[in-house]
């Protein structure tokens, strides 16, 4: 059987919206609602930290602290990861910061600020990716026992059987190319039974844990 994969620290947003079962459409709004929090790898960039104060006009007064060079992983505000998810690129200026306080882009050579971030730049942390599937499972567990009781009444799918299959799959013939790639599979499983076939969104968020467990294979294969 193949071995766990060990997990990723980032996950690029093709990785993470095909884990996630959604679309680019659905984790731009996600982000833009503080959902989701979008992360861009960027190397060798000047930030400058401060504090916000706020003036007798309401307005806020930049106080800079410190600069330092940043590489790796850095946090996007929600409106700038919006941008960059719909419209394929955009320059920033600003990253995500506590409250009371900024990170601004300082380019060292020109002292202009702002960074082109490309679609490609950006995902989310594993520790997001994580912290998001445990938050979409919550809201489905707390939901109101009708409710839960009214959405399996009319199926007759045998989920228990399903996955077992998903797991006989990987065992026998490795883990397929893509999450759609598992999809369809369970979907033909279903078929040759002769039951119902549960739609596609149903199938990801049934199948959503076992492909990010075992989904990084495939991308390490791929690569």
């Amino acid at each position: 059987m193949p071995a766990t994969p060990k997990n990723k620290l980032f996950y690029q947003i093709h990785e993470a919206k095909e884990r996630l079962g959604l679309s680019m459409l659905d984790m731009a709004v996600l982000v833009a609602e503080r959902k989701l929090l979008l992360s861009a790898a960027l190397g060798g960039i000047l930030v400058e930290d401060g504090i916000l104060e706020q003036g007798l006009d309401f307005g806020c007064t930049h106080v800079p602290l410190c600069q330092n060079f940043v590489h790796g992983l850095v946090d996007l505000r929600p409106e700038d990861g919006w941008e960059v998810l719909r419209a394929g690129s955009h320059t920033i200026n600003l990253l995500a910061a506590e409250k009371g306080h900024y990170r601004r882009l300082i380019d060292s050579k020109s002292n202009a600020s702002g960074r082109l971030v490309t679609r490609e730049d950006v995902g989310l942390r594993h520790e997001e990716l994580t912290r998001y599937l445990a938050f979409e499972q919550s809201l489905e567990d707390a939901a109101p026992i009708g409710r839960q009781e009214k959405r399996r009444a009319p199926t007759a799918y045998d989920w228990e059987e399903a996955q077992l299959e998903a797991f006989r799959l990987v065992y026998f013939d490795g883990v397929p190319p893509s999450f759609g790639a598992l999809i369809r599979h369970i979907q033909g499983w279903y078929i040759a039974k002769g039951g119902r076939v549960p739609d596609e969104s149903t199938l990801k968020r049934r199948l959503r844990k076992f492909w990010t467990i075992f989904g990084p294979e495939a991308q390490d294969k791929a690569a």
